[in-house]
């Protein structure tokens, strides 16, 4: 990849030999998640150690950085909760209310009953557990974690290629009970904690390793051509908006300790934006440089754009922006 003197990525993270990046089996997934998820002690790290750490995570691929940034959330949500992780086991937290989705609860003598639908369930049919919101109320949430295991997986919602391999699939449940031990933390923890919007970071920090990848996949793509002043320019506007990713999350990295002085939510947004902007733009660079050749016939480079296109529209650009803009000068 082209070097930044602005703000180098740290290099990739190892993947099991033979991985198949496209088309994975199950298992071929888990022992990939297995090994990165061990490559770090996740809970211990330095919040600027936790920050690079996931750039180099998202460079080593873009759906696989989704899952495992998934179960590292769930390792520090846990920690954060002074609950301890069940050992030997993958998670994924499965915490998105699209389209006015997500799960409700209703206590029973010995436990919950849980019904709604959850969208985005990264990991569905993959992982062994998954920390969960329930919603009590409009404005009571409890956090589970549960074995997911037997939970129903639709998988014919999903409609795209892009970003397959994360299996975000829908699940759907119908009176489903749950013990009361599964709670993790007080009602009102999963947002309320000092960790919810720097978690937020954390993601960001995956988008712009992805970005990493993207430029590996870029500039492998014209190693062999010819010099083309067009392709140089598209290479130059890739490199500026890596640059202006990593830059805002090395920036962020130097906010320590996280949790003290100015605002987490103000934070996280600022930082969420300016690096999905930088992401999206470079997106748009690398598609104009494949062109119909390169997306019809490099599958690394089409689905890295696909794959990366995808990931970083979590991010809702007008909702952050007047989020940003309604603040107090």
């Amino acid at each position: 990849m082209m070097p930044s003197e602005l703000a180098p990525s740290p290099d990739p993270l190892p993947l099991p030999e033979g991985y198949d990046r496209h088309d994975p089996t199950t298992a071929e997934l888990r022992e990939a998640m297995t090994a990165l998820a061990g490559e770090r002690d996740w809970t211990r790290l330095t919040w600027a150690g936790f920050l690079e750490s996931l750039v180099a995570l998202g460079r080593t691929d873009i759906p696989l950085s989704r899952l495992v940034e998934g179960h590292v959330d769930a390792l520090r949500i846990l920690a954060e909760a002074s609950v301890p992780a069940r050992p030997d086991q993958l998670y994924a937290v499965w915490a998105s209310r699209s389209h006015a989705t997500g799960v409700t609860a209703q206590w029973q003598r010995d436990g919950l009953v849980l019904s709604g639908t959850l969208r985005f369930a990264s990991g569905a049919g993959l992982v062994d557990r998954a920390l969960v919101p329930v919603w009590l109320s409009e404005d009571r949430h409890l956090l589970l974690d549960v074995a997911v295991e037997d939970w129903p997986v639709d998988t014919s919602t999903w409609r795209t290629a892009a970003m397959a391999v994360s299996r975000s699939h829908t699940i759907t449940l119908d009176g489903a009970s749950v013990p009361s031990s599964a709670c993790v933390g007080e009602e009102c923890f999963y947002l309320g904690r000092p960790g919810f919007f720097l978690g937020g970071v954390g993601v960001a920090a995956v988008w712009a390793g992805g970005a990493a990848r993207l430029t590996d996949l870029a500039v492998e793509s014209c190693r062999a051509a010819p010099p083309s002043a067009a392709r140089d320019q598209r290479l130059g506007d890739i490199r500026t908006e890596l640059a202006t990713a990593q830059a805002v999350i090395l920036a962020a990295s130097r906010k320590t300790p996280p949790y003290d002085g100015g605002s987490p939510r103000v934070l996280a947004t600022e930082v969420r934006a300016a690096v999905a902007g930088a992401v999206r733009r470079l997106v748009a660079h690398a598609r104009d440089l494949a062109g119909p050749a390169g997306l019809a016939y490099d599958l690394d480079l089409t689905r890295g754009i696909d794959d990366l296109d995808l990931y970083v529209r979590q991010q809702n650009p007008v909702s952050d922006a007047g989020y940003l803009g309604g603040l107090p000068g």
